[in-house]
Parts: C-alpha cells; structure tokens; sequence
C-alpha cells in the first residue's frame, strides 16, 4: 500500500488563549489527527513536524508555518495537507485556487476534515470546481465593475490618470492648466500650421530649446524634459485632450478640462495633418521609404514614427511609440503585414489586378493596430469590413519588440518582477473589495492611482495561467511593463492566447 505522508495545518486569527495549555490550535490538531488515524487503511501516515500559525489572520499568505509548509510541499516531503475547516488554511477564494494550483503542481491533496472536502477524491474535485466558478465570477464582475467605471468617468469628461501631458497639471479636481506650458502647446500648434510639416516644426522646437513634460514617479525616476522628438510632435498635435477632450478607445467626450487649443486651430492642424499623410503616402521617390509611417499605432491608440539609424553601411529602420520606448523593426512589421494582406482574397486580387509591389500593397492599409499577439489590420476603402488579423508572437529586448512570426516555445527564467507585480495586484484586489479607495490605496503605497487600475487586471488570471508565470513558461513577450499597457481579458480561456501562445 503506498504511503500518504500528512502534514497538519492550523490557525487562529487572534493570540487570545494561546497561552492556555490546551488552546484552539491544540483542538484543530486533535481533530485532524483522529482523521488521519480514520485513515490508515489508506495509508495515511502523521508527519511529526507541526505547522502552527497562531496569532495570524487568514487573510494574508504572510505566514510563517504557512509558508514552511509550502516548501515542504514543493520539495515533495508531504503528499497530503489536512486542515479542521477550509478558512483556516485561507479566507480568500482567490488565494485558495493559488494554493490548491501549487499543491496540484506537487501531486499533493488537500482536505477539511470538517467539511468532508478533499481533492484527492472525484467529489472534492467536484467541489473544488464550483468554488474556482464563483472565485472566477467574482474576479469578473469585479473587473467589468472597474472597467465599467474607467469608461463611464470618461464619458462625463473626466481625466482617468496616466501620464500628464505637457499643458496641464493635476489637482483633486482635474486637470487644471499650467500656464507656461501650455503657452508651449499653442506655440507648437501655430507654427505647424506657418511651417507646414513635422520635422520642419521639430527644427523649429529645437532651435527655441522647447522640452517635453517632465515627469516625477513616485519611485523617484525623473523623465521626460528632453527635446521633442517628431512622434512626440505628432502625438501632441493629434491629442483631443488640447480642445477639451477626452478619448476612451474610439469615442471622444466633452471634457470637464479647459481647452488650450481653439476648434478653428485644432480644425486647421488635423486638415494639414491629414494633407501630409496623403502625400507621404503617394511620394514614390523618397530614399528607404517606410510605407506604414502615419499608421501604426498601439492597442491603446498611442502611434509610432518612422525612425531609422545607422550602422557603418548599413542602415536600419524602425517604428518608435511617440516615448520612444518601443521600437519595432520596420522589414519585419512590414512583411508580416504584408503576408496577412496577401493572404485575404479581396486584397490580394487587387494586388494581382494592379501588379502591385510590397511598398504598394502596404499603402493599402489605413490603419495598423500592433497589440500582444496579434496585428490588425485596416485596409483603405474597407471602413465597414472586419479588420485583418494576423496572429504572431513577440520578444522584447531592451526597447525592441522583435516580431516572432514561429510559435516556437523558448525557454525562459522565472520572472520575478511579473510574479511580484500578480502578488501585488491581488493585494489591491483584496483591498478594493473590502470597501478602500483606490485613492487611499495608493497614497499608502506611494505610487499614482492610474498605476493601479492600469496593473489591477493581473489579479484576475486564471490558475492555468498562474501556475504557467511561476515555472517561466509564459509566451516569451510576457512581461510586467508589458502587460500594464494592455487590457487583459476577464474571460480565462481569451486570455490564455496572450499568456500560453
């Protein structure tokens, strides 16, 4: 008969009584022991070593016998846990599916003596299934509910955080105006419309020694104050924000901000703006051009430039985000687009009829979305069509996103930082539900509100895909920065194709 080595868990929220010589961890243990003796014809067995957290609420998994016991477990010294009642082991759904998800990862069970719960059985199982159910319901509903209030703050005109833009600083009632940075804006706006391009304008900011927004973090790390690049430049005279408005995804709202930027102004920058783009767009002559300039753009709206260095002989070519901390290689962006374009029957018999090259059909986009593990793609003419989607995947190095169009595995480390961002997303989780402001949370902890509802998302991954971050076999573009600038699904089975590839 094989062994079941059995570990014994307890633990009492308060200290009160512990000094008794025969208190409330003494009776947990008792139970538990007359359970396992119920179970010798099993072959269960007591280990001596007792994992005892007195004086510790359930509601952290900062415990020390907890934590003992865990690596016991990974180790493979314990085969069973047992426990008097499930709180005792955790008061939280979302930490229990955590730790049901490492014991399964170990070969090890679990059971309740008192509530006739065990996993090694096909009604503990069972069991276990609804509670993930509701645990997985109520990460939903609370995810739609923050969702819900982001999108339903932006339609009353309401600033939602992220990184303020040059022009304007925050105060508890919204965005207020600086006054000599907005004198900036204005400035930038009049003179595109007296110089007629971007790079004439980013010559012009040179020479005056203009700079982009300076930005503290609460961590201490000093940003932006730097000269205006052109995608800054062109991100900046395409922000509705500047004529009072404020953007959620495709739709724009009337802000409760005051506008910098006059409607007639804004109205003349965007006609010049879209003149430019046409005639970028039909220039045939123009030495390495890149025929996506103007139309790439990230999941969030955010757009890229054109960008390219030079290396000895060879020069490079890439699309930069407006903060130059992306960089995508243009030859590869431009070839997967091109072969999901090739690939659709509409556009590849205009291609064919046209004979058209690869620089030719690439101008037939309008649009070129780069998210996680797809591009989609607008094609001009089509505004009624379902966008093309090309699925891919990524790598990141340093500021560059290497477009894998192989879904090879690649072996990875651990990621740390990821798995203690998760750790902490589910903190705030706990905090948010327990009635905290989001406010309150993050003056706490130092950090800007918009950093959590912009990381808040990680608590609500399924277990599949938690136990995948803590062995490294995520897909390799995972990372913390990354997946704070996306929207991460609520659904676990849409989210599994970003995070498992």
């Amino acid at each position: 008969m094989k062994k079941v080595r059995c570990a014994i868990y307890t633990r009492k929220s308060s200290d009160e009584g512990l000094d008794q010589a025969f208190n409330s961890l003494d009776a947990q243990r008792e139970a538990c022991e007359a359970y396992i003796r119920s179970q010798r014809h099993e072959g269960w067995k007591l280990l001596p070593q007792r994992y005892d957290d007195g004086g510790i609420s359930g509601g952290t998994m900062d415990r020390p016998a907890l934590l003992s016991l865990l690596t016991e477990l990974e180790a493979g010294r314990i085969d069973m846990v047992v426990v008097y009642k499930i709180d005792r082991l955790t008061r939280s759904l979302a930490d229990f599916a955590r730790l049901v998800e490492r014991f399964d990862a170990t070969g090890a069970s679990f059971v309740s003596v008192t509530q006739q719960f065990n996993t090694a059985s096909s009604m503990g199982r069972l069991t276990l299934n609804v509670l993930l159910s509701f645990a997985q319901f109520e990460r939903e509903v609370t995810a739609e509910r923050i969702r819900d209030k982001i999108a339903a703050s932006k339609k009353k005109g309401m600033w939602m955080g992220g990184v303020l833009p040059l022009g304007y600083d925050k105060t508890d009632a919204g965005l207020v105006i600086n006054k000599e940075e907005a004198e900036t804006v204005q400035t930038l706006f009049k003179t595109y419309i007296d110089v007629g391009t971007v790079r004439k304008l980013k010559d012009y900011a040179d020479t005056e020694g203009l700079r982009t927004k300076q930005h503290v973090f609460a961590s201490g790390r000093v940003a932006g104050g730097k000269p205006f690049t052109t995608g800054h430049l062109y991100q900046l005279l395409s922000n509705p924000l500047y004529r009072g408005k404020i953007r959620h995804r495709d739709q724009v709202y009337d802000g409760l901000h005051e506008a910098i930027i006059s409607e007639a102004l804004w109205g003349r920058v965007q006609e010049t703006l879209a003149n430019n783009r046409v005639a970028r767009t039909t220039r045939k002559n123009a030495a390495n051009p890149s025929p996506l300039a103007g139309k790439v753009f990230d999941e969030n709206g955010r757009s890229f430039y054109a960008h390219h260095a030079q290396k000895g002989q060879r020069r490079y070519r890439y699309y930069v985000s407006a903060d130059d901390e992306l960089r995508l290689p243009a030859s590869e962006l431009e070839q997967a687009a091109f072969s999901a374009l090739i690939h659709r029957p509409d556009v590849r018999k205009l291609s064919a009829d046209r004979a058209l090259s690869q620089r030719e059909t690439l101008e037939q986009i309008d649009r070129l979305v780069v998210g996680l593990t797809e591009l989609e793609i607008h094609v001009a003419g089509q505004e009624n069509a379902h966008p093309i989607r090309a699925p891919f995947t990524q790598r990141r190095r340093g500021v560059e996103r290497k477009i894998v169009l192989e879904n090879a595995g690649i072996s990875r480390k651990v990621d740390l930082a990821l798995i203690r961002r998760i750790v902490q997303a589910m903190d705030w989780l706990d905090s948010i539900k327990a009635g905290r402001a989001i406010s309150d949370i993050a003056a706490e902890q130092n950090v800007s509100p918009s950093y959590i509802t912009h990381n808040i998302d990680l608590a609500f991954l399924s277990p599949r895909i938690l136990k995948a971050i803590s062995e490294g076999r995520q897909t390799p573009h995972i990372s913390a920065y990354q997946l704070s600038k996306i929207s991460i699904p609520v659904k676990w089975e849409d989210q599994e194709p970003i995070f498992l590839g």
